[in-house]
């Protein structure tokens, strides 16, 4: 038997009552009713968002549930809810219809039946449309990677070989310069930035690239982690953050060594990035970056834990999108962490993200054995 969460907000306890009544005569599934009887604790219940269906009564005092969708949909709670009214009114229909609302039912009609039936095609209305915009985002991503692939070889080739040519030519001069540190610093300032623009057209290149890579081998994950962590170990210590690690030393997994470094850096720097916002946001002292591993049969689970600023959930759905940035302009490319997970999913792993704003951020990894 299928069990489903419904909150109910109304500012009625009568219609509580008669609600439970209804859905407790349905045999085919059980309903756990919630009852929030005031629009603001009704816009706290929905943005939990634990509750599979909201039947949303329109008067709600001051404000009524026409405001309450707005909000939602202002919000971007893809959530189903079911508007309820005790008069049958096409306009109010139209409007509630008009802000998001997946059905619109009159109080003295329902029934047992037509609200299961209602409860039933919102749920199955709700998830299709979240399908939809999955192979909708797929799609654009798709389009997206395609012009990237297009944008990087045209880069690769047109300013490749030009960039080398500057790069050896500052090299030599750097060389050359014994004697004027101000030359040679200049000259390392463009080699470095030479580095930076080959670096990007890589990342280009290795995000647009699709498939399966072939070039996995056995991996050993403590030894690759323990080389980034050689490189990073003095930026941890220069911004006070403690770093911890719980890793098995003979954990191995299928993948490439330089890639796998490359995406431990970015989501380290990351980390350490969303510290140092914390800091600045008034979060100054105790914190700490841990990473720890955990062995599965067909698989090793790498989790990255910061204790950093958080990001908001909107961000969240946004940020393994190629040239998606919170950094300030110039301080990021929007390139890191859709290439980290263009790189991962290359040996059939993946890579997730939960985060709560004001206490931190975990990256999982799921790496193939």
């Amino acid at each position: 038997m299928s069990k489903f969460r419904v909150l109910l907000i109304d500012d009625d306890e009568d219609d509580l009552v008669h609600i439970r009544d209804l859905l407790g005569d349905i045999r085919s599934s059980s309903y756990e009713v919630s009852w929030e009887p005031t629009y603001e604790a009704g816009l706290t219940a929905l943005q939990e968002m634990s509750f599979d269906v909201c039947l949303l009564d329109y008067q709600l005092g001051e404000k009524t549930g026409l405001d309450l969708l707005s909000e939602a949909k202002n919000r971007a709670f893809y959530f189903p809810i079911i508007f309820l009214t005790g008069l049958g009114d096409f306009e109010l229909d139209l409007k509630a219809m008009q802000k998001g609302a997946s059905d619109y039912l009159v109080k003295d009609q329902l029934t047992s039946p037509l609200l299961e039936r209602s409860i039933r095609y919102s749920i199955k209305q709700a998830h299709d449309f979240e399908e939809l915009k999955q192979t909708k985002a797929q799609m654009l991503q798709k389009d997206r990677l395609a012009s990237l692939g297009l944008l990087a070889s045209s880069l690769a080739h047109e300013i490749g070989t030009p960039m080398g040519i500057i790069r050896s030519r500052a090299e030599r001069a750097g060389k050359k310069a014994i004697g004027n540190e101000d030359l040679q610093k200049d000259m390392e300032v463009v080699v470095t930035q030479i580095d930076r623009i080959t670096k990007l057209v890589n990342s280009l290149l290795h995000l647009a690239r699709g498939g399966k890579s072939d070039f996995t081998t056995s991996v050993s994950l403590d030894q690759v982690i323990q080389d980034i962590l050689n490189l990073l170990e003095h930026e941890f210590g220069r911004k006070d953050i403690e770093f911890k690690k719980e890793i098995a030393p003979e954990c191995k997994i299928k993948a490439e060594p330089g890639p796998l470094g490359q995406v431990f850096i970015n989501l380290l720097i990351n980390a350490v990035h969303a510290i140092e916002e914390a800091r600045s946001n008034g979060r100054t002292r105790n914190h700490q970056v841990t990473l720890k591993v955990i062995e599965f049969e067909d698989h090793v689970q790498v989790a990255i834990a910061d204790t950093g600023a958080g990001i908001s959930e909107e961000n969240q759905r946004q940020l393994f999108k190629p040239f998606f940035t919170t950094k300030e302009f110039g301080q990021g490319s929007g390139l890191g962490l859709a290439t980290s997970l263009k790189i991962v999913n290359s040996w059939g792993g993946n890579i997730s993200v939960t985060s709560q704003l004001g206490i931190g951020s975990t990256f999982t990894l799921n790496l193939p054995k």
